[in-house]
């Protein structure tokens, strides 16, 4: 048989005969085979003689080695050690040769057998190349949350894998390490093939709902002690059969199994047999002994218990407290959570204890992990002295050691902070000056960036570098395939969040966007905040706008959009000023058919009504649907809510009498929390309704206003002048100050007037009739009249009425064209007439129709 070179298994950079990493190499051992071997092949030896030269295995397992050296399979349950790194081919060409070969093999079996094959002077050559250092690096891999998602998604909740792979330098292996039961597997991928046990049967078997596990004083070394095979109810049984010797990393591993099977991540049956009472009380057991022996719980099992429990909680209330009626989540739920679906405090607090003792044996992966959990339940542990040290002590040790932080640690340790509420600034302005430093961003995946911008916004924390950092990232990267819907949205949302314009970054999402075929894969919070985030930037991008439109107006039914993304998604388009008649109608039409408004919180009303106002989209069933649930909750909207919502039917002509009575005492009470808009919006609101209000709009009222006299833009200081003309002419109710009158006056006539031709043709047929109209004049209130005629003795004002001074293109006038219809009359003694736009319409181009309308309207 002929021989087979040893360079065949030599990685092609080795065939040049280099020595390797080991030093001098292996190659006074190995000769290359040259021409036909003199000694018999290997596969043709018999056991007898692969003994002798202590090198005896399986033929089977001999056969399945790859020519190109793969590793060991796993798959055999028992397997005799492969004593020589390669295949070898030994050729005659030296006894000595020989002779070293088998003493070599000898000296490899012996190390084998003492465990001691990592320590060879020659790294392993697997298949693709690669030593097996390089292959078996222990790599951290994303926690994940109840729902098998990755533990670091935002608020929004549905979280991706997060594959990182950066190497995790600061690992601490213990003696104990194979105790830990699998644990590794959800933060490091296996160091080599060994760390695998041999002669482990993964064979399933029903357990009977009597059956007993006895205590083994050795089985709690092994690290299938609980494996992925075991339900929930063999998992307690068999931890409750070993508590006495249950060791912390097993208890925690014992944690980590439970959280797994709940999420659906494993074994798909959690529900208990008929004794589930016994195995109850056997968790309950098994948590009395977790909380009675945390002070031997390591960094590592402490997290690890926490994170899990975490996770447990998260599952459960994504369920209701319940997962499949009457089984273990109703055990859990009793355990980790209250009633009313907040973890127990002591439980959680017990472990806070543990955890501030040891934070300094803590590394940042367990630094983020536990911020995380926490964060997860939305729970922060405060002492007697109702301080929340713990995250402030995690705070101060991740600041440290921040530069010890990979991407994903970083992403999940500023999501917990923002989450839970605690912008300590200190952690952010470390953590956002260690991104900023970083020569790039390519450890960061999209879900790692957006849950980095979004935590800042959230946090309300100001770090321009950092914003600008991300920004020139994504821009650099060609096309954003791999940036998912809720990674773009939330990118968006982060940026109109803080407060940073990009316009670079906006263009880039948006075109990203609009370049899906469709958009089934954005839900509906999605689409909302999208367009929300591009709205409130100011960016404008209408392609954008116009195809979440279309999308939307798609949906045969709303019934996946909620309170918020209906609110958001209105005022997005009213605010950026793109109309879109078939979104407004649908929307409108979809809220009328729910039974109530009762989820709408006071926000999402006012919201709801501003857009529609804004947008001056007519719907009476809309405006009177919000309008009584506004009145059922009038009691929790703040300042804002109010000017806004009363704005609004002001602004649509809805002078509904019984709104602005009930709202009178809350807006009353709420008077020093308005701002300058906020006090004038009031105020002409309750004008234009002609609702007399002397419990608002009292001497406190005007003090206020003149406080924030300054602050008062131009269209403020119009609508003051209104309000001021509606008190002391119509009402007989004290006004503004002299001083602010005289400001809010010069301002309200100091806009010029525009000419339409609508106006210059009918002016032109007044003159054609024998009047002799004045335009534009300035009445003493402080109105323009559009034409000023003298008909039999009497003035008459004529109001040329085009499309503007009414709502969209109805005939139903807007509240400024009320208010001037009323006031005019009232304070400046004129009769005042209108031409609306649709009536000249009809008239068409006949001269003489013109006229004879005009007469008509006048009385001559």
């Amino acid at each position: 048989m002929s021989g087979r070179s040893y360079s065949h298994y030599l990685r092609p950079q080795d065939r040049d005969g280099s020595n390797h990493a080991s030093g001098r190499g292996r190659s006074q051992h190995l000769a290359p085979s040259r021409g036909r071997s003199r000694e018999r092949s290997y596969d043709r030896m018999s056991h007898h003689e692969r003994d002798m030269r202590g090198e005896a295995r399986s033929d089977q397992y001999h056969r399945s080695r790859s020519s190109d050296c793969a590793p060991y399979s796993r798959s055999h349950r028992s397997r005799s050690f492969d004593p020589h790194p390669f295949p070898y081919n030994y050729s005659s060409s030296s006894n000595n040769s020989f002779q070293s070969n088998t003493s070599h093999s000898r000296k490899r079996i012996h190390d084998l057998q003492n465990n001691e094959y990592e320590r060879s002077s020659r790294p392993r050559r697997f298949g693709d190349g690669r030593p097996k250092d390089e292959r078996y690096e222990r790599r951290p891999l994303a926690p994940t949350n109840g729902n098998g998602a990755e533990l670091n998604q935002a608020p929004a909740n549905e979280f991706h894998r997060y594959k990182n792979t950066e190497n995790y330098a600061n690992a601490s292996y213990g003696s104990d390490m194979n105790n830990m039961n699998n644990y590794h597997r959800n933060y490091y991928q296996p160091q080599s093939r060994y760390d695998h046990p041999k002669n482990i049967s993964h064979e399933r078997r029903p357990l009977s709902s009597r059956q007993v596990f006895k205590p083994n004083p050795t089985q709690h070394n092994s690290t299938h002690l609980f494996n992925s095979s075991h339900t929930i109810s063999e998992l307690i049984q068999i931890a409750f059969a070993n508590l006495a010797t249950l060791k912390p990393s097993l208890t925690a591993a014992f944690w980590n199994k439970v959280s797994k099977q709940m999420s659906g991540r494993n074994a798909p049956n959690s529900r208990l047999p008929k004794h589930h009472d016994e195995l109850g009380d056997h968790l309950n057991q098994i948590l009395q002994h977790t909380q009675n022996t945390l002070s031997l719980f390591s960094a590592r099992d402490l997290t690890q218990t926490i994170y899990s429990m975490a996770k447990l909680i998260d599952v459960l209330r994504e369920h209701g407290g319940r997962r499949r009626g009457d089984d273990i989540s109703d055990v859990l739920s009793s355990l980790l959570m209250n009633s009313d679906m907040t973890p127990k405090k002591e439980l959680f607090r017990s472990f806070a204890f543990a955890s501030r003792d040891k934070l300094n044996h803590f590394d940042v992966r367990h630094l983020s992990n536990i911020a995380y959990a926490y964060a997860l339940i939305k729970y922060v542990p405060e002492f007697d002295d109702e301080s929340d040290l713990l995250f402030h002590h995690i705070a101060t040790q991740a600041a440290l050691h921040s530069t010890e932080f990979n991407a994903q640690d970083i992403s999940n340790m500023m999501w917990a902070y923002a989450t839970v509420d605690k912008p300590h600034a200190f952690l952010f302005e470390a953590m956002g000056d260690q991104v900023v430093a970083r020569e790039h961003l390519g450890e960061f995946n999209p879900q790692a960036i957006f849950n980095l911008v979004w935590a800042y916004a959230k946090a309300g924390v100001h770090h321009p570098k950092l914003f600008e950092k991300v920004a020139n990232h994504v821009v650099r990267i060609d096309v954003l395939y791999g940036f998912k819907p809720q990674e773009l949205s939330n990118i968006a949302w982060a940026y109109a969040k803080a407060g940073v314009c990009n316009s670079s970054l906006f263009e880039k999402v948006a075109n990203r966007i609009v370049g899906h075929e469709k958009l089934d894969a954005f839900i509906p919070k999605h689409l909302s905040i999208t367009v929300w985030a591009y709205a409130t930037d100011g960016f404008d991008h209408p392609e954008l706008f116009v195809k979440v439109a279309n999308h939307i107006v798609s949906f045969g039914n709303l019934a996946r959009f909620n309170s918020q993304d209906l609110s958001n998604t209105m005022w997005a388009y009213a605010k950026a000023g793109c109309n879109h008649p078939k979104l407004s109608e649908k929307v409108a039409n979809h809220i009328v058919s729910l039974d109530n408004l009762d989820r709408f919180i006071p926000q999402e009303l006012s919201n709801l009504a501003w857009a529609y106002a804004t947008a001056q989209f007519s719907h009476p069933k809309l405006f009177k649907k919000v309008a009584e649930a506004a009145i059922r909750s009038k009691g929790k909207f703040i300042s804002q809510e109010v000017a806004n919502l009363l704005w609004a039917y002001a602004t649509m002509g809805i002078t509904d009498k019984q709104l602005f009575l009930s709202f009178m005492p809350a807006a009353a009470k709420l008077i020093d929390s308005y701002n300058n808009q906020g006090l004038a919006n009031i105020a002409w609101a309750y004008a234009v309704a002609d609702v007399d209000a002397p419990s608002i709009f009292n001497d406190h009222f005007i003090m206020m206003c003149v406080e924030k006299e300054d602050g008062f833009k131009m269209e403020g200081l119009f609508q003051l002048h209104q309000w001021h003309l509606w008190q002391t002419k119509e009402t007989s109710n004290p006004g503004l100050p002299v001083d602010l009158k005289e400001r809010c006056y010069n301002a309200f006539i100091s806009e010029e007037p525009t000419v339409s031709k609508f106006q210059d043709d009918v002016v032109a047929q007044l003159s054609n009739i024998g009047l002799d109209p004045k335009e534009e004049v300035l009445m003493g209130s402080g109105y323009r009249i559009d034409a000023l005629v003298e008909v039999n003795g009497k003035t008459i004002g004529i109001e040329v009425d085009g499309p503007y001074h009414f709502i969209g293109r109805s005939k139903s006038p807007l509240g400024s064209t009320i208010l001037k219809r009323r006031q005019v009359p009232s304070i400046d003694n004129i009769e005042l007439v209108s031409v609306p736009y649709w009536e000249w319409d009809e008239v068409g181009n006949d001269e003489l129709k013109k006229q004879e309308y005009l007469c008509h309207l006048l009385g001559l």
